[in-house]
């Protein structure tokens, strides 16, 4: 199951099963910590949701509201964004995973654990940082809720001596997955606008799949089909289709599709 995850469109659902053979995890969100690109905040790094799963597929999947209040608002007082921050100014990339423990009573405010723990029934999360290929820093973060309650001492021991294996996998992920497959995870092959489009739709709408993002986000920053089409590798045939099937999706949200409308959910989430 887990060594089919360089494959697969969203490689973390993989990591999730896996880690429920293991230990119960109710939430799983994959982050990548990226260079800020705004005006003044030069050495600043941010958190960006690449994925977000739930352990019950029919169940409501939170990760990716919680995610975003996070990252409007909490996210600098985060222990975790100092060790991604850190990871991401080596520019190297390390074997090593770092693990951090972060239960309700580590949240250093209280809006933070009202509106993101309390409010979704959240009991503890289980953070593994790593850097896995030059340049990059990565989080995978494992919530239990109160159905499950915190992780136990002998979870947690399970939970670790898997963490290195997660690592590998999520390098080979990033190592195998092209564009247009994957575009999150090929994310050093985009352009800065189309990666900052890419990292707000999929906060916005976390259904979409990997193809479908990525027409999106290109749509938003003023592409043409033909013009995705060539710098995906596929048909404009095939660009028109994931259009279509993407603004279904959008309009299930309540929010309809066309470029001047993903342009603008696009600056108003990044």
């Amino acid at each position: 199951m887990l060594l089919a995850a360089p494959h697969d469109a969203a490689p973390a659902a993989r990591m999730l099963a896996f880690l429920n053979a293991v230990a119960p995890v109710a939430y799983l969100s994959l982050v990548e910590y990226t260079a800020d690109t705004q005006p003044g905040t030069r050495h600043a790094v941010v958190p960006r949701l690449a994925e977000g799963h739930a352990r019950r597929p029919n169940g409501r999947n939170v990760t990716a509201e919680c995610f975003a209040i996070y990252r409007r608002q909490y996210y600098q007082r985060d222990e975790a964004t100092r060790i991604g921050a850190h990871l991401h100014r080596v520019r190297a990339a390390t074997a090593s995973v770092t693990a951090l423990h972060f239960g309700l009573r580590d949240i250093p405010l209280a809006a933070w654990r009202n509106e993101i723990y309390e409010r979704e029934h959240l009991a503890d999360r289980l953070s593994f940082l790593y850097a896995p290929l030059p340049g990059t820093a990565w989080a995978i973060n494992l919530y239990r809720d109160d159905a499950l309650g915190a992780f136990a001492p002998a979870e947690l021991e399970k939970l670790l001596a898997v963490a290195p294996l997660l690592r590998q996998v999520h390098q080979n992920v990033l190592r195998a997955v092209p564009p247009a497959f994957g575009p999150v995870y090929a994310s050093n092959q985009a352009s800065s606008p189309v990666k900052r489009s890419l990292f707000a739709i999929q906060q916005i709408a976390p259904e979409l799949s990997g193809r479908e993002l990525a027409v999106c986000a290109r749509i938003a920053c003023g592409m043409s089909a033909d013009g995705i089409a060539a710098e995906l590798g596929v048909a404009p045939s095939t660009v028109v289709t994931l259009r279509k099937r993407a603004y279904t999706k959008l309009a299930a949200r309540g929010v309809y599709g066309g470029r001047l409308q993903l342009a603008r959910l696009a600056a108003a989430a990044g």
